[in-house]
């Protein structure tokens, strides 16, 4: 199913647990989510299911879309926007989510730190390239929202959160932008 037509749940970031981006007790999870996120696209390049993207893709695989145990992501869950596509949609989307937070408490060189380590351990990716990749999931992500927020047949509080999903999404987007070269030197 097209991501447009997600529940907002599924598809914005409000909801993130306090273990995500926020606040990270764990330094290790983003390397868990980064590695499943690697066997994934490994498994699916070349695949049927891939048609002609590269491989197939989670489509959200953020903090809130994880199963935890014991504080470390074991398994992805909301799959309805899997599709075939490039692996840097999904990096991009994953980037963002675990690494980067305009609010929280991880100070903007941590922020940076989690960001390179995310990608070391991915792979090979430019940091202008993967900078690129994460605005392109906040100004999705925005629009999505900005359409259910000012669709007046939307429930109350659907319109509530799509408020919030658009000022997370365009907040951390603004970040990414006015920080962008400390972001540069970190993925150096």
């Amino acid at each position: 199913m097209p991501s447009s037509n997600r529940p907002a749940q599924d598809q914005a970031g409000p909801r993130l647990p306090p273990s995500a981006a926020t606040e990270q007790p764990d330094p290790n999870g983003p390397i868990a989510s980064r590695r499943m996120l690697r066997d994934l696209h490994d498994a699916t390049a070349g695949h049927p299911l891939a048609g002609s993207g590269e491989c197939v893709v989670h489509g959200g695989p953020g903090p809130f879309s994880a199963i935890f145990r014991d504080g470390m992501p074991v398994a992805l869950t909301g799959w309805d926007s899997c599709a075939p596509a490039a692996r840097l949609s999904d990096l991009g989307y994953i980037a963002w989510t675990w690494s980067i937070q305009a609010s929280g408490h991880v100070p903007l060189a941590g922020q940076a730190q989690h960001l390179r380590e995310l990608r070391a351990g991915y792979g090979s990716t430019g940091g202008e390239d993967l900078l690129a990749a994460v605005v392109r999931s906040q100004t999705r992500i925005a629009g999505l929202e900005t359409v259910v927020r000012e669709d007046r047949r939307a429930p109350r509080m659907r319109r509530e959160h799509a408020r919030q999903a658009t000022g997370w999404a365009a907040g951390d987007c603004d970040l990414v932008q006015r920080n962008k070269a400390l972001f540069l030197i970190a993925l150096r």
